[in-house]
């Protein structure tokens, strides 16, 4: 097996300035989803992160994950044979992902661990920094792949947020897979029967990586957690609402 700690690792580029030798601070991991958060309220992540306080993200939420779980559970052949109605408007799509999962070619629900320094690691473990899970994941052939992810809710507005998401998709996938050389990220809005997909090179999307390695190490090593609040912020957080608030700031 290659040894993915050497100098020549295919999945690194050389301006990129990787090291375990910084102190991590009260959040010490990250995911899209609490990067996300964090950049747009940090405090928001400190009631979640290091007060541990659950945060109600509502009824869509929890449809969501409902049909995360329908779809993977059809790939995998355990749901029979007729296509749940909530996935309906990707029939063809998913009896496509079900053939090629009996094939060996597709992946469910991947959870993958990395470390500080980009190398797999468990999705829960000690030297675990970042969390990077896919709803599909396509093998094609050594060097090609094609990454799926399943959205529930409206597609326009969040282009350029599904957009970041997608790349941190590539990015992974790529330390993931030393060998690939070219993947394409695809998101289905299996509301709308719409997608919206890109393909990237290994280079392409390794120009991103030190910008997005610098924001995780800003999150991960962070001591202080500032309110940012905002109509929009506090209109998709929980924690300013109910008969005990946990957010002294949130505009209602």
């Amino acid at each position: 097996m290659e040894n993915l700690t050497s100098p020549n690792r295919p999945d690194l580029i050389s301006t990129v300035e990787i090291t375990e030798d910084i102190e991590l601070g009260l959040v010490p991991s990250w995911s899209y989803s609490t990067l996300k958060t964090y950049e747009a309220c940090a405090y928001r992540t400190y009631i979640s992160k290091v007060k541990r306080v659950q945060e109600d993200f509502g009824p869509a939420a929890e449809r969501g994950t409902r049909i995360h779980d329908e779809a993977e559970r059809f790939v995998r052949h355990e749901l029979g044979d007729e296509v749940p109605e909530s996935l309906r408007k990707f029939s063809h799509k998913f009896l496509e992902l079900k053939t090629l999962f009996a094939e060996a070619k597709v992946e469910t629900e991947g959870e993958w661990g990395f470390t500080l320094l980009w190398e797999p690691t468990g999705w829960i473990s000690p030297d675990t920094w970042a969390r990077i899970k896919l709803d599909a994941l396509v093998h094609e052939s050594e060097t090609s792949a094609r990454v799926i992810d399943y959205k529930t809710g409206k597609q326009m507005g969040n282009e350029i947020a599904h957009s970041q998401q997608a790349l941190i998709y590539a990015i992974g996938t790529f330390f993931m897979y030393p060998d690939l050389e070219i993947l394409n990220t695809e998101m289905w809005y299996l509301d709308h029967g719409t997608t919206m997909e890109q393909t990237y090179t290994r280079d392409e999307a390794m120009v991103f990586m030190p910008k997005l390695h610098e924001r995780a190490v800003a999150m991960t090593t962070a001591t202080k957690f500032p309110p940012n609040p905002s109509n929009y912020n506090c209109r998709w957080c929980s924690f300013g609402k109910g008969p005990e608030p946990h957010c002294e700031w949130a505009q209602l």
